[in-house]
């Protein structure tokens, strides 16, 4: 898992999400992290544990990792039905990243992710030409880091369009002489 994001706080945030886990072995000392105040935690118990751990715990066999309900078949389900209603901000801030991280796990996230990125991307990018309206305040809420930050990129680029057209972005001098 680690890789090209790992000074990168956005990457960092999303492997903080937790998966549902099913622990394989018996462990002790764990104090009273266990039901009941015993420091053993019992073989087939359930936890939620940040993707990051869960992750490294599954390659070493102490866990059986699950899917995120972020990403169950109904979810998925609903985000193929209507990608542009889905409150992503609500579900995950980091809805992207961390539904890439868990690609591996689940072959259909990266399919439902890219089909729902394109039709989102496009509203994205009539808001930032046309500018907020009461209607795309909603959308505009809703959008995780990724999107936001396309929203942003997107406005900077019209303005920048915007200063060209005008005439205001670049001017022509005189080139300097040479002794």
């Amino acid at each position: 898992m680690a890789g090209a994001g790992y000074y990168d706080i956005d990457d960092i945030l999303a492997v903080q999400e937790r998966v549902p886990c099913v622990l394989r072995v018996d462990l002790d000392g764990l104090g009273s992290a266990g039901s009941g105040g015993s420091s053993k935690v019992h073989r087939n118990s359930r936890w939620a544990l940040p993707l990051w751990m869960a992750d490294r715990l599954n390659e070493e066999d102490y866990v059986d990792m699950g899917v995120s309900p972020v990403f169950s078949k109904r979810a998925n389900r609903m985000y193929v039905a209507s990608p542009e209603s889905i409150q992503l901000r609500a579900v995950s801030q980091h809805f992207y990243q961390f539904g890439l991280h868990l690609g591996d796990l689940v072959p259909d996230i990266p399919h439902v992710l890219r089909d729902m990125y394109m039709q989102r991307v496009q509203r994205i990018a009539r808001i930032a030409q046309q500018g907020h309206n009461v209607e795309s305040l909603d959308f505009v809420q809703s959008l995780d880091k990724t999107e936001a930050n396309m929203l942003r990129l997107c406005q900077q680029a019209q303005g920048s369009i915007a200063d060209w057209q005008q005439n205001k972005a670049y001017t022509l001098g005189r080139a300097p002489t040479i002794p």
